[in-house]
C-alpha cells in the first residue's frame, strides 16, 4: 500500500482496499479490468486470464 494515501495496489487477480477480494468471475488482470474470453463454459485464471477447459472441451479458449 501508498504510504501516504494508504491505496493499496492489488496484484493481478485481486481486488479491494485490501486486496482481499478475488476478481468475480469472467474477470482477470491488475484491478479486475479485463475481460475473459474463454468458450464453451471454461473458466479463467483470475491473474492470467488463461482459460481451464470445461469437462470434453480442449483449445486455448
Amino acid at each position: 500500500c501508498h504510504h501516504i494515501t494508504g491505496e493499496c495496489s492489488c496484484p493481478p487477480g485481486w481486488m479491494g482496499m485490501v486486496c482481499g477480494q478475488p476478481c468475480p468471475e469472467g474477470r482477470y488482470g491488475k484491478n479486475c479490468s479485463q475481460e475473459c474470453q474463454c468458450h464453451n463454459g471454461g473458466s479463467c485464471d483470475s491473474a492470467t486470464g488463461h482459460c481451464h477447459c470445461s469437462p470434453g472441451f480442449t483449445g486455448e479458449r
